[in-house]
């Protein structure tokens, strides 16, 4: 009987002083916020001249959970308005709005201070194709999107109880799901998005957030390659954000 107790207790002991405390990082990933920044497309043609497409202004709303069994969960809502048109025979894709989710688990590499997080995206995103007919641009529709789906990787440095600093990098397939006849139904394309941010807890409840972002845009090997068809492209920007954490 002795023995099992004795058994029993380093058991519980064990599974205590593995467990994590993530108590310091989800004073910051604990979060909603409305986020306003801007961004500017380039296109990158058949002969490898860059263009420039447009500059847009966009609108950012998250909400953000860190749990305490390690699991993190970031849904993202996003608009883009103020978009300029372009001035180039075939267009790239551009996201006049999207929603998309990730969900992760993190791990605390050095106590109370690194973490890192591999996730799982996922969302639609409305593709905003401005594709031209005889020069003249065709306007998608709301119900022309693309379907979203790929993974990542998030490190957070926490440097002390009011500063954190993060990079987050992903890669994700994007599969046409347009009716619009003037877009092929294999226009699917990759898309890979890098972000380096940082947030300030110098308020109670409140926090302040920045963040500066690049996405590469590469069409899928199979796209069609006559007509109007998608063509490399990237993005780049920044954002300021206000939010509450709880």
């Amino acid at each position: 009987m002795k023995h099992k107790l004795l058994l029993l207790t380093l058991a519980i002991s064990s599974s205590v002083s593995f467990a994590e405390d993530y108590s310091q990082f989800q004073a910051f990933d604990n979060q909603i916020s409305i986020g306003y920044g801007m961004k500017e497309d380039q296109v990158t043609n058949n002969n490898n001249t860059v263009n420039n497409l447009s500059d847009s202004s966009m609108v950012n709303f998250e909400g953000e959970r860190l749990l305490n069994n390690g699991i993190w969960i970031d849904l993202n809502a996003n608009m883009t308005f103020n978009q300029g048109e372009a001035n180039i025979a075939n267009n790239p894709v551009i996201s006049n709005y999207g929603f998309n989710g990730k969900v992760g688990y993190a791990f605390q590499v050095v106590n109370t201070h690194l973490l890192v997080t591999p996730y799982f995206i996922g969302g639609v995103n409305n593709n905003g194709l401005n594709i031209p007919t005889n020069n003249v641009p065709v306007n998608l529709t709301a119900n022309e999107f693309f379907a979203t789906a790929g993974g990542g990787g998030r490190i957070e440095y926490r440097i002390n109880n009011s500063i954190l600093v993060y990079a987050d990098q992903n890669a994700a397939y994007n599969k046409n799901r347009t009716s619009n006849n003037e877009i092929g139904s294999d226009d699917d394309f990759y898309s890979y998005t890098s972000t380096i941010g940082a947030k300030f807890n110098l308020v109670k409840d409140f926090q302040l957030g920045v963040k500066a972002f690049y996405t590469n845009y590469q069409p899928d090997a199979g796209v069609k390659q006559t007509g109007n068809y998608l063509q490399a492209q990237s993005s780049s920007g920044a954002l300021v954000s206000l939010g509450l954490t709880y």
